[in-house]
């Protein structure tokens, strides 16, 4: 198996979860310092942007719900300056991303691409792109690529009678929207509140990271939340402990995290397809 990594700690953890899940004397001794359990989410959100800055790299979050990744964005908002009455002068962000935050122009601000507009230049779905300039309030701008430095446009766009922006907020994003992704820099929230994060969903976020350095965990540390690829045995611990549980419905975990699978998972053929992103068949390419 081929990874993003060259860490050999990061690539030996990768190497154990995959198959067996990890006890939690593992779990604990992979991330250390880096596993943020009494802190609020607001805080951690602060401090990941602060290591951002300093290091000059992009933090990004990685959440097992659209809810949790708009949580993230919303924290990351309001350590900028940004209250609830200045989202509201904001336009309408792209409906798929399932992100009911409007999109704010200012300068700095991160946005992550939902559509594939131009590829020869680099707006495409997935990429992450800082603010710019305003060319007219809110609702057209330039915005400079992460990844190139490219300088595109962003202006609305109308779909079956919707006009918004093609973007959302590129703070946080799930883990299945992030299986093609490369991270320096970022943190795992399992922020479902009932059920386990589902197969291979611990093992495909951990794998998105290029180190055991750039990789967080916000939150309780569970066992459950790392089900290893593929068929389960008897001796996996499948089921939160009490203290873990809400009254979160199944319908909205599932709509959020399931992919219509029961449990949800990843399937080995998805891991191929993390694992190989350019040899993907258009099954595995999940819109924002």
């Amino acid at each position: 198996t081929s990874y993003r990594s060259t860490c050999e700690e990061h690539l030996l953890f990768l190497n154990r979860i995959r198959e067996v899940q990890p006890d939690r004397q593992t779990l604990l001794k992979y991330f250390r310092d880096r596993h943020w359990d009494d802190d609020d989410l607001e805080e951690c959100v602060a401090y990941g942007l602060d290591l951002a800055a300093a290091r000059g790299k992009v933090f990004t979050w990685l959440t097992a719900t659209n809810r949790g990744a708009s949580a993230v964005c919303r924290a990351a908002l309001a350590h900028k300056g940004i209250s609830d009455d200045d989202l509201l002068a904001g336009y309408q962000g792209d409906p798929a991303s399932k992100s009911k935050l409007r999109i704010l122009c200012r300068p700095g601000l991160l946005y992550r691409l939902t559509r594939n507009l131009d590829k020869r230049r680099g707006f495409v779905n997935g990429a992450l792109a800082v603010c710019v300039e305003s060319l007219k309030g809110c609702e057209v701008f330039i915005v400079r690529l992460v990844s190139s430095g490219n300088l595109v446009l962003v202006h609305p766009v109308e779909e079956k009678g919707q006009r918004f922006l093609p973007l959302t907020y590129g703070y946080a994003t799930t883990v299945r929207r992030a299986q093609s992704a490369s991270l320096d820099m970022g943190c795992i929230y399992f922020d479902q509140k009932r059920h386990a994060a589902g197969r291979g969903y611990g093992y495909v976020a951990v794998s998105r990271f290029k180190s055991r350095e750039g990789c967080f965990l916000c939150g309780n540390l569970r066992q459950s939340d790392f089900l290893p690829v593929g068929e389960g045995t008897q001796s996996e611990i499948t089921e939160r402990g009490v203290l873990s549980e809400t009254t979160d419905s199944e319908e909205e975990f599932m709509e959020t995290i399931g992919a219509g699978s029961d449990p949800p998972y990843f399937s080995v053929d998805d891991i191929v397809a993390v694992l190989n992103p350019d040899s993907r068949s258009e099954k595995y390419i999940v819109s924002s």
